[in-house]
């Protein structure tokens, strides 16, 4: 199906609005692009859509209150402090702009544990259906005020793309100050040129990776290649995504009726997932790493195999078993991820054996596999 006409059969999207859109230096709120995204909103779900959005911006109004310098801080404890006096500010914001088209907003702060683990993903999960059930628009940002630098996600790109998975979105929109991915290419003084929009795109399309580059202004933390990687996430549970300016007036209507305007970068069918598996395409967070032999990367990659001990080159971390980790080929590069059958020191004991002697090594054995294809995702 063409992309565009798919974007028109869309029930869910996740709009994620950043920084650069609705302010004009890094400090001050451009009204006019706010009230006119607010707008474009409002039209969406008149069209019989559900709106889930992803908003930056509580740092950002949190130095209005303290004059800051647009600069961003790497201080943790004083973003969480800038976040703190600006989150309230922000969401007074879309509360004030969303009555005026008679929708409630509900505020919505994750923190990377909560969609880590299972449980609270679930709890997000069945929140977020209660509030849609009652009307309210959600307005979701990252828990700025007591999120740690390990604990924090790469940026709100990121946390748009597993909250289309959380909520199962068919579309994601990330609206920033570009007008898509834009082909480029490097000049003979090593300068990096940018050209043409690209309208659609597969995406696993390996000229992405060329083509994307770093951020064009220091207001948000994202850029390019932060977009392309959250469209890759959100493509593992089905759902296309779209990188706008947001800016652009009419910007949310144009796309929704399928206009020639941003990037479309459409999933592809072999690539979409359902249920446990879009937690641990979008969710999880691994807690150890399996190095596999070749034999075990192809069955894996190419059959969708479960991953046996025998396959298994290297142990690392120190996880339990049903925790989380991630799958590597000999060279270290990521391919998948999984539940984990057994922990790591049974699992490392078991290494490079064949599945029938699991338990004369163990003193046990729970499944023949350490991690069984219907707990295993292929990024």
């Amino acid at each position: 199906m063409d992309p565009r006409k798919r974007l028109q059969q869309t029930r869910h999207a996740v709009v994620k609005i950043g920084s650069a859109v609705f302010f004009k230096d890094g400090v001050h709120v451009d009204r006019l692009a706010f009230v006119g995204l607010i707008a474009g909103l409002d039209d969406l779900i008149r069209r019989g859509w559900l709106v889930t959005v992803v908003s930056s911006g509580a740092v950002a109004m949190g130095r209005q209150g303290v004059d800051e310098a647009v600069e961003e801080s790497r201080d943790i404890p004083r973003l969480q402090a800038l976040a703190a006096m600006g989150q309230s500010r922000l969401m007074q914001m879309y509360e004030t702009e969303f009555s005026h088209y008679g929708h409630r907003v509900a505020q919505i702060l994750f923190s990377r544990d909560d969609l880590s683990d299972r449980g609270r993903y679930l709890n997000a999960r069945r929140t977020l259906q209660q509030l849609v059930q009652l009307g309210a628009v959600p307005v979701i940002n990252e828990n700025d005020t007591v999120a740690t630098e390990e604990l924090r996600f790469g940026d709100n790109d990121e946390l748009a793309a597993m909250t289309a998975g959380l909520v199962g979105a068919q579309t994601l929109i990330l609206l920033s100050d570009v007008n898509g991915l834009q082909r480029a290419h490097i000049t003979e003084d090593g300068q990096r040129r940018l050209g043409e929009t690209v309208h659609k795109i597969d995406v696993d399309d390996p000229r992405i990776d060329e083509w994307a580059g770093p951020s064009q202004n220091g207001v948000g933390k994202g850029g390019m290649i932060s977009k392309v990687s959250a469209a890759r996430i959100a493509a593992r549970s089905g759902a296309q995504t779209v990188i706008a300016r947001g800016k652009q007036p009419g910007i949310l209507t144009d796309i929704a009726e399928g206009k020639r305007v941003g990037t479309v970068f459409e999933p592809g069918e072999e690539r979409i997932v359902t249920g446990r598996k879009v937690w641990l395409g979008s969710g999880a967070r691994a807690e150890g790493t399996i190095v596999c032999d070749a034999g075990a990367c192809a069955a894996i990659r190419e059959r969708g195999a479960s991953l046996l001990p025998s396959g298994i080159i290297d142990v690392r971390g120190d996880f339990e078993e049903g925790e989380v980790v991630t799958i590597t080929d000999e060279e270290g590069n990521i391919f998948a991820r999984g539940l984990s059958v057994y922990a790591a020191a049974d699992l490392a004991q078991i290494a490079g054996e064949h599945s029938s002697a699991i338990e004369a090594v163990l003193g046990y054995k729970l499944l023949d596999e350490a991690v069984h294809r219907d707990n295993l995702i292929v990024l």
